[in-house]
């Protein structure tokens, strides 16, 4: 009888919610990778594994980051798609192509993961429980028809939101008024109602961006704008704590006073939103702008709705160019993505960039400062229209087949910054040997970062400790998060899971979330399970958001790395730096032959290493691996005076 081969969201599923009674010959992949199966089988002998450890046994064997990355590149150069998505002389396709490898990446996965289940149980069925992924329904649907399989799909669950509306307009009215007869009623009285006075409050904000606005524009041309969009920070520097970017503010602070008096823009806040108002809406804050200044500049009538070459290109029919990967054609899913994702973005992103070209021309800055450049092609090519030269920071790590910084070829319609500032000298040669940068392009500046670490402080790293509670005699293990849902997902929960194999008497995990993931991510819910299931109890786990990073890293006992810039930067601190390396892609920058970061794969070698404590990394290696990825001396006030150096 041929296997049927079930797939549920979680371990926890009450079994009668499937249409399939369960039988000792299924076979259940638990899709939770935060679980860990217990030792003992299953109490009615049923096979249940966890996609965790199928993903691992892919990830171990191929290094998908330039697997995806010679896909993609391969498709975009025969499919058409680089012409196709350009605007104003620049390609947009830039713009969205970190977006898609991560989403191609995510779906050669997936397919490596199912033509992987596929081959080990024979299934003749798949089902599908509610929940499922939608990249691995994609990637399903095509092997299941490749192989003649049945699959059965989940409904999916009804929104909690869409399942209020649903029951209350099964509902007879009743109870208070209608919204809308409360506010006809209190208009009529003369008495503004919180929307109205919500209103009323943001236009008060307009008002006085329109007013700053009109000042700064009234200024001598020849300032510089730089470009916000990323969460801040908390730094801890030598003047106190502070959020800030900490790889464009410092540049600014050097640059205050000078012919190049910075005006900020940060495209990410708006009036609307409370938090953002507080920074832009004091005395202090005249030369900031939040992102409704766009708006405040008309650009023509002419970009309303879209014409018929945008129309044409979100319509476009591309050259077959194949995507196969585990025995499947991923192309035709590819083409759908990208396909839908222009028609949301590009019918608005001509009008976007001559709104930015509009607040270009009344602002006339000598120069333009931004980080991500490669998110930031609106810019570029508005930049281009206005005669403004662009200069970019790096921000985060630069390694071989990064999709935001390293290119195959360059067409007219690739738009780079006119000058790029890298942190280190291996980063310029990697730019301009491996990718399409020309001399000239890249300037070593230095990471602005690394200005602002302050003398050690003896106290710091025990108040530091007290206030994370971890017991004396504990040693601190940090462990540096990242905002990738891919990384999230698989990386750190594999990594995690094989370290937590048994007793970690003594240590006290402390994860630092990336500014960007929006929630706690898997970090606890991995290290307990673990700890469960083998019968043990979980060390002490923390996790943190608004403590500075460097603080973190000088009071760790070591730096436990999986995916993350901050392997880099526990080099810097001389924080003993162990890489989590069951992976093929795990060690991007060449930490371990540098003999910078000593690789660790279960929770014996994560103990061995820490009883090597500071003699894990040797002054002499920590030195010669710092001065190539981060250029020594003061960054911010190189850059600054280069600035000042080169734009008119």
């Amino acid at each position: 009888m041929p296997t049927l081969l079930r797939l549920v969201a979680s371990a926890v599923a009450d079994p009668e919610d499937d249409e399939t009674a369960a039988s000792p010959a299924d076979v259940t992949v638990v899709l939770d990778t935060t679980w860990t199966a217990a030792l003992s089988a299953a109490p009615d002998g049923r096979s249940v594994i966890t996609v965790r450890d199928v993903a691992e046994r892919v990830l171990a064997d191929r290094d998908l980051i330039a697997e995806t990355s010679e896909h993609l590149d391969r498709w975009a150069a025969g499919s058409g798609v680089i012409d196709r998505l350009a605007l104003c002389g620049t390609s947009f396709w830039y713009y969205v192509r970190l977006r898609h490898w991560m989403w191609l990446q995510e779906r050669i996965l997936w397919a490596a993961i199912a033509d992987a289940l596929v081959a080990q149980h024979r299934p003749g069925v798949i089902t599908c429980a509610p929940g499922v992924d939608a990249a691995l329904l994609d990637v399903l649907r095509l092997i299941a028809a490749r192989d003649g399989i049945e699959l059965v799909e989940g409904s999916a669950p009804v929104a909690v939101a869409e399942a209020a509306a649903m029951a209350a307009a099964s509902r007879p009215a009743r109870g208070p008024l209608p919204s809308r007869i409360v506010r006809r009623i209190r208009k009529a009285l003369g008495m503004p109602d919180a929307t109205s006075r919500r209103i009323a409050l943001q236009e008060a904000r307009l008002a006085v961006v329109r007013a700053r606005l009109e000042t700064l524009a009234a200024e001598p041309g020849g300032r510089l704008l730089v470009i916000h969009e990323h969460a801040q920070q908390l730094v801890e520097t030598p003047d106190g704590p502070r959020q800030m970017n900490p790889y464009l503010d410092p540049i600014m602070d050097r640059l205050r006073g000078t012919r190049l008096e910075p005006i900020a823009l940060d495209i990410r806040a708006k009036v609307s939103n409370d938090v953002a108002w507080e920074r832009f809406g004091g005395a202090g804050a005249m030369r900031q702008l939040p992102a409704d200044a766009l708006g405040l500049t008309e650009p023509p009538a002419r970009h309303a709705a879209p014409d018929a070459a945008r129309a044409s290109a979100i319509a476009w029919v591309p050259n077959a160019v194949p995507v196969v990967t585990s025995g499947v054609d991923l192309a035709p899913l590819l083409v759908a993505e990208v396909s839908t994702a222009a028609a949301r973005w590009m019918p608005g992103m001509e009008g976007a960039i001559d709104r930015i070209r509009c607040l270009l021309e009344k602002l006339r800055p000598a120069g333009i400062l931004l980080a991500d450049e490669y998110h930031r092609q609106d810019w570029l090519a508005a930049a281009i229209a206005a005669g403004v030269p662009v200069a970019a920071v790096q921000h985060g790590m630069i390694y071989p087949r990064h999709n935001g910084y390293i290119h195959a070829s360059r067409p007219d319609t690739l738009r780079l910054p006119q000058r790029l500032y890298v942190f280190g000298r291996w980063e310029r040669d990697l730019l301009i040997g491996h990718s399409v940068f020309r001399e000239g392009e890249v300037s070593v500046g230095g990471s602005p970062r690394l200005d602002l670490m302050g003398p050690a402080d003896p106290g710091a790293r025990q108040a530091l400790r007290r206030e994370l509670g971890v017991a004396d005699g504990d040693r601190l293990v940090l462990v540096s998060g990242t905002w990738g849902g891919l990384y999230r997902r698989f990386h750190y929960p594999i990594a995690l899971a094989h370290l937590v194999d048994r007793p970690l008497p003594g240590v006290h995990f402390v994860v630092k979330l990336h500014p960007g993931e929006p929630d706690e991510g898997p970090y606890r819910a991995v290290i307990e399970g673990a700890a469960a299931a083998g019968g043990f109890a979980p060390p002490p786990i923390s996790l943190v958001r608004a403590v500075d990073l460097y603080r973190i890293l000088a009071a760790a006992d070591a730096h436990l790395g999986i995916h993350s810039t901050v392997l880099t930067e526990a080099v810097v601190t001389r924080t003993p730096n162990l890489l989590a390396d069951q992976l093929a892609a795990a060690d991007l920058l060449g930490y371990v032959p540098a003999r910078v970061a000593i690789p660790v794969r279960d929770g014996g070698d994560l103990l061995a290493a820490l009883v090597l404590g500071e003699q894990a990394l040797a002054d002499e290696d920590a030195r010669a691996f710092t001065a190539a990825h981060f250029e020594p001396g003061v960054a911010s006030e190189r850059i600054a005076a280069d600035l000042l150096a080169w734009l008119p």
